[in-house]
This record gives C-alpha cells, sequence and structure tokens, in this order.
C-alpha cells in the first residue's frame, strides 16, 4: 500500500489517487454483496448504493477526525484547504462546527519538558493559558498594546519539586499575536 512521506504532506499524485480509487471501488464492490443473476441489476444497484453510501460516510467521519487534529495541532485552513483541493474559506465553512465562533479563536500549543503548554484566545472568553490541560490563567484584556509586558504568568510546580515560570506575551488590536516563554526563553509563537 503506498503511503506519504511523513516529512512533506501534500496532495496525492495522479498515481496514488488513481491507486486509491481503484482500492475503494474493489472495497465497496466487495462489501455490496452482488448477485450475479440476469433479474438483479436493480437489487445490485440497491446493494452498491448502500455500500457506497457507507464508505462515504466512513471517509467523510475520517476526514472530519483528520481536520479536526491537525487544526489542533495548528496547521491553518489554508493548509488544509490546499490538501483537499478546496479554498481556505470553503475549508473553514465546511468544517466548523454550526453555531462555532471558531474564526474567533486562535490556539498556540508548545512543549516544555514533557509538559504541554497550551494559550487560547478568543473573543468571548479572553486570553487563557493552560498547562496539561490545566487551566492555570486568564486574562479579559481585549487590547495588548505593550508587547514587552506578559499578559498572563503562572509558576508551574515539576515533579522534581521544581518549578518553571510561563509568560504569555501578546500583541492584540485587529489581530493577535502572542510568543509563549519559559523561564525567560520563548519557546513558541510570533517574534515580536
Amino acid at each position: 500500500m503506498p503511503t506519504a512521506t511523513p516529512t512533506q504532506p501534500g496532495p496525492l499524485s495522479s498515481e496514488q489517487r488513481a491507486s486509491l480509487q481503484q482500492s475503494i471501488e474493489a472495497v465497496v464492490v466487495a462489501h455490496a454483496n452482488l448477485v450475479d443473476t440476469p433479474d438483479a441489476e436493480a437489487d445490485n444497484a440497491l446493494r452498491l448504493l448502500a455500500a457506497s453510501s457507507a464508505g462515504l460516510q466512513i471517509c467523510e467521519g475520517l476526514q472530519k477526525e483528520a481536520v479536526g487534529k491537525a487544526r489542533q495541532a495548528g496547521r491553518s485552513w489554508a493548509d488544509l484547504g490546499t490538501l483537499m483541493g478546496i479554498t481556505r474559506q470553503a475549508a473553514q465553512q465546511r468544517f466548523t462546527p454550526t453555531g462555532s465562533k471558531e474564526w474567533f479563536v486562535k490556539e498556540w500549543l508548545a512543549t516544555w519538558e514533557g509538559s504541554e503548554i497550551k494559550v487560547r484566545n478568543s473573543w468571548n472568553d479572553g486570553l487563557k493559558l493552560f498547562v496539561d490541560g490545566e487551566q492555570v490563567a486568564e486574562t479579559r484584556q481585549v487590547f495588548a498594546l505593550d508587547k514587552t509586558r506578559p499578559v498572563a504568568a503562572a509558576t508551574v510546580a515539576r515533579p522534581d519539586g521544581k518549578s518553571y515560570l510561563v509568560e504569555v506575551f501578546a500583541y492584540a488590536l485587529f489581530s493577535v499575536s502572542v510568543k509563549i516563554v519559559v523561564d525567560g526563553k520563548q519557546i513558541a509563537g510570533e517574534v515580536f
């Protein structure tokens, strides 16, 4: 089975698409339980419809899961749209849950000595700092114009009894830029 190169995900080549199409068609036909009799054409069409519809639902579920994981990992709508052969806007509209205000949410992720550090900023909830899934700081500050002063900070204890300082610096006027700093060293986010 062909596999993608792990370093540069990209759209499938025409050869990969043809191979994938053959594989999918073979699986759908095998699961349709087609009958080889002269009067079974209409029933076979319904069997094929049922199997292909189930396959489509499974593929759409896999695609939705992949989009969610890619977004959690910080991939942009433009990256995802390119891989799916659609625009950034089409990808966002298709995969943003109904009623969601995700276009007002931005997240930054980093890892520090085995801990996951996440900064989540939204128009409604402000900026929140999480370490290993636990919220440790927040601010509802709407504008952040002083790039030299952290907008959120927390001292986090390590299992060995020592601690480290996580600081979030932000610049926010019309859009938000964030940098995550641990013990004085920037580990993620934008440079400003």
